[in-house]
């Protein structure tokens, strides 16, 4: 089935149509949300530490809840998880909400409230995952997955900034109410979602020897593994920075306005978007690994637009180049992830990739906010684009992190799903 075809098809399944909406309410509300508590904790301290902080408090639950979460997500129902996950970050939000309006904030109450937050990110992001192929049929996988991005970037990286920044620039405390109120537009959404059952029971004995068994499968999938390690740099080093160093640069190098960071933001979505309609129309490359590491190591480089950055103009073209790029290689990730692992291992793997993909993100954070301040933005982006790349240029030129692609259209399905190791 060609894409386009597929992705009207889409049109016939009402769960996957419900998700996606409540899903593009969730992250409006998440773009609003990202550039309202970045401009508070910058106008707070005047420091990219605490910035680096703060999203390293997000960051560092997920990395430590993540496999169990995997291990939860495989035993219970992933729409009702996710349902628990949107309530409760509602609930936190919500609470941060009441102590802006009783102008009692302290930075340490930041602190915790990202800490929370993140438990349930690390429920979330492995039961979505996961989620996804047992409400689409295989062949329209890849167009869930471009439309998925397409609805992340639109509303969560493009309108949801652009309206943050405005917002903010009237009431912090009303950008942040809004956001709260999309997490229960979300849970609603996924209450109206057909019911779906465990994929096994949740009274299976021993956890942890399910945890074992996905890093078992993982660590022999030659293809799993590698991109996992590689993209750990990336992801810690050049692409979770942005958030902290990019605001930080426009605010107190060029000293922009508040808006013009909501803008900033606002572009990386809309390059994103630009991206997810191409994507939506290319058919899947037989070479996926090649392909796949080919667009996140020329975004990764696009980081060195950074270390010459004088004016707003060259900052906006390092989001505007990544942006799409990346999601060019999300999408054959991702795609490749539900099609070729076993499904009852699915939720174990994904949380496995996002525990190693984000495992280093919290010391990143850390680092890039002290060095930025030490050496410069600029010297900081130069160093860590050439050193990120390496891995995934060596990947490139790989035979067995490739081996998986290779002679694909003589390969069965089912031969494609349990192939874990290379020749």
């Amino acid at each position: 089935m060609r894409k386009r075809g597929a992705l009207k098809a889409l049109r016939w399944h009402p769960d996957p149509i419900r998700l996606l909406f409540g899903q593009a309410i969730s992250q409006l509300g998440d773009g609003v949300g990202l550039v309202a508590l970045t401009l508070l904790v910058l106008d707070t301290t005047h420091s990219p530490s605490k910035l680096a902080w703060t999203a390293a408090a997000r960051v560092t639950p997920q990395v430590v809840f993540l496999l169990i979460g995997g291990a939860i997500v495989d035993r219970f129902s992933r729409r009702l998880l996710l349902i628990i996950s949107d309530v409760a970050r509602g609930l936190l939000t919500a609470g941060l909400v009441l102590v802006l309006v009783t102008h009692s904030l302290h930075f340490w109450e930041l602190v915790v409230y990202a800490l929370s937050f993140g438990v349930f990110d690390a429920l979330f992001f492995p039961a979505m995952s996961a989620l996804i192929p047992e409400i689409v049929p295989e062949d329209l996988l890849p167009a869930m997955n471009s439309l998925r991005p397409l609805s992340n970037n639109l509303m969560g990286q493009m309108i949801g900034p652009a309206v943050g920044g405005l917002l903010v620039a009237y009431s912090t405390t009303w950008a942040i109410a809004l956001d709260c109120l999309t997490f229960f537009v979300s849970a609603s959404a996924l209450a109206l979602m057909s019911a779906t059952l465990p994929p096994t029971s949740p009274h299976a004995p021993n956890m942890w020897h399910e945890i074992r068994e996905g890093l078992r499968y993982v660590r022999s999938t030659t293809w799993l593994w590698t991109t996992l390690v590689a993209v750990t740099l990336t992801n810690a080093f050049v692409f979770s920075p942005m958030g902290v160093l990019i605001p930080y640069f426009l605010r107190h190098h060029l000293h922009e306005g508040k808006a013009v960071v909501g803008y900033a933001f606002a572009v990386s979505g809309l390059s994103g978007s630009v991206g997810a309609l191409i994507s939506a129309n290319l058919p899947s490359p037989r070479r996926r690994v090649r392909m796949m590491w080919l667009y996140w190591s020329v975004s990764t480089l696009a980081g060195l637009l950074m270390a010459v950055a004088t004016n707003l103009w060259l900052v906006l073209l390092f989001p505007l180049i990544a942006s799409p790029l990346m999601l060019f290689g999300n999408v054959i990730w991702e795609s490749m992830m539900q099609s070729e692992v076993p499904r009852e291992l699915l939720g174990r793997t994904s949380s496995i990739d996002w525990f190693v993909s984000l495992g280093m993100m919290p010391v990143g954070l850390v680092v890039a906010g002290a060095l930025a301040k030490t050496l410069s933005v600029g010297t900081y982006y130069l160093i860590a684009s050439l050193v990120s790349a390496v891995p995934g240029i060596a990947i490139l030129f790989s035979r067995r992190a490739n081996a998986i692609d290779d002679s694909r259209s003589s390969r069965s399905p089912t031969a494609a799903r349990h192939e874990t190791t290379a020749p």
